[in-house]
């Protein structure tokens, strides 16, 4: 078999290194050494980020261990300005997108993340519901190499001893078919729990207090943006929940409900939303 010459290649490779070593310098001049490092490297702490997406939902997770998680992509182009902030500028993967379910405020953001950045897992409750995002989204990812999960139950995923991610699909609980019904996911990291339920319904609350699936958690993405619908008080006091984040902007639907933040101040349960105070970032060390 034929060899390959380098050695007309030797003078751009240089140039290529000078390019980088200058670059590298700069940054240094920049940022310092260990800011630089800091900067390079992924995190040792987990952050949880609700990035404020207007009327929609968006969340993004760093795991410690350098994976990042995204749950929901917004209602249009917010969810990428969240990234670009919160994500090195050298990271472009996504390890984990969850598409909880398929209306405009949690999908439209997505077929954009998709193109500009590699999706090494997608995972989505099936569903007929056939919309031009959803076509979209799922074009760009069968042109790469992307590994697409239809969840009709359970799943979890484990990051490390003290790392996990619960997924629940409410079909498996017996719930009628509703376009509001999402999956379910439950992060338990660093000795701190989330729990995001997407848009589900006091019917999908009902079910879960009767089933075996552990949802008890410090923090609570307000289920459908706060609804009255949802967010029951049995609910609340049986979730042990400390927090309750909502993920809302202007809207015409009266989110959030004044009885769901009633609910919430009565058991004691602090509020932030992200039409208040922006993108919430929450650390744990």
């Amino acid at each position: 078999m034929p060899r390959l010459s380098t050695a007309a290649l030797k003078p751009r490779s240089k140039l290529k290194r000078l390019f980088f070593l200058g670059l590298f310098i700069l940054l240094i001049i920049s940022f310092g050494f260990k800011p630089l490092l800091v900067l390079l490297s992924p995190p040792h702490f987990l952050e949880v980020i609700f990035c404020d997406v207007g009327q929609g939902d968006a969340a993004l997770i760093k795991i410690p261990t350098g994976q990042v998680i995204v749950i929901d992509g917004g209602p249009d182009g917010s969810l990428l300005r969240c990234l670009g902030k919160n994500l090195p500028f050298h990271n472009r993967q996504i390890d984990f997108l969850i598409l909880s379910h398929y209306h405009d405020d949690h999908i439209m953001g997505l077929p954009e993340l998709a193109r500009r950045y590699q999706i090494k897992n997608f995972i989505y409750a099936p569903d007929e519901y056939q919309s031009a995002p959803r076509v979209e989204l799922k074009r760009y990812l069968n042109r790469t190499s992307s590994k697409i999960t239809e969840l009709d139950s359970g799943a979890s995923i484990d990051f490390s001893s003290d790392c996990r991610l619960n997924l629940l699909n409410p079909v498996i609980l017996s719930v009628p078919p509703d376009g509001n019904n999402s999956l379910i996911v439950r992060l338990q990291c660093r000795g701190k729990t989330f729990l995001f339920s997407g848009d589900n319904e006091a019917k999908v609350e009902k079910a879960l207090l009767a089933s075996d699936f552990v949802f008890a958690a410090d923090v609570f993405k307000a289920s459908h943006h706060g609804s009255k619908t949802s967010n029951t008080v049995d609910f609340l006091q049986a979730g042990g929940f400390r927090q309750l984040i909502i993920s809302v902007g202007t809207n015409k639907f009266g989110h959030p409900s004044p009885e769901v933040l009633e609910r919430a101040q009565d058991l004691g349960i602090s509020i932030q939303r992200t039409d208040q105070s922006g993108t919430i970032r929450l650390i744990v060390k």
